[in-house]
């Protein structure tokens, strides 16, 4: 007979290292990104995942598609003159394989000998456990901007989370 004491702590710690290897999940993208890892970058998603990266734009499907995008002259112009992406720290909820993360992520960039912020936007992460390791199903980013987007990102995701009262 199992003491349900350690049951519980075996079951706390398994969320804590879940929320644990999804907050690496999360926070590895940029600084792959910012580095041309490409490939590297583009693993952390499912092969049919998505990468709703733009309201006005088709999303990125599977790793392959963020591989792509990333290799792009477009980002390959940003990290050639200087960019970071920075992504806040997270809000993370698991629920046994699958979990969502909401955070922040501010893009800077660099002309000539200063860095400027020049992105901000509200992203959802909604990832799943796949063969033992996380990896994004969906990401879905929307700027804070007045669209209204990004606030209506977190303002879905806070009350999916937390409850329609948004109560914590």
């Amino acid at each position: 007979m199992v003491d349900p004491n350690v049951e519980e702590l075996a079951v706390r710690l398994r969320r804590l290292e879940d929320e644990s290897e999804i907050t690496r999940l999360v926070m590895s993208y940029g600084p792959a990104a910012d580095a041309g890892l490409t490939s590297f970058a583009g693993q952390l998603w499912c092969e049919d995942g998505i990468y709703d990266w733009d309201a006005d734009a088709a999303p990125l499907h599977g790793s392959a598609g963020v591989d792509t995008m990333l290799r792009g002259d477009n980002h390959q112009g940003l990290i050639a003159h200087g960019v970071a992406h920075f992504a806040g720290p997270l809000l993370v909820d698991v629920e046994g394989d699958r979990g969502t993360a909401l955070n922040y992520s501010l893009i800077m960039r660099r002309e000539e000998e200063r860095y400027y912020l020049w992105r901000v936007s509200a992203v959802r992460w909604d990832v799943e456990r796949v063969e033992a390791r996380w990896r994004v199903r969906r990401r879905t980013n929307r700027l804070l901007d007045a669209s209204g987007g990004g606030r209506r990102l977190f303002g879905d995701g806070l009350r999916e989370l937390f409850g329609e009262s948004g109560d914590a």
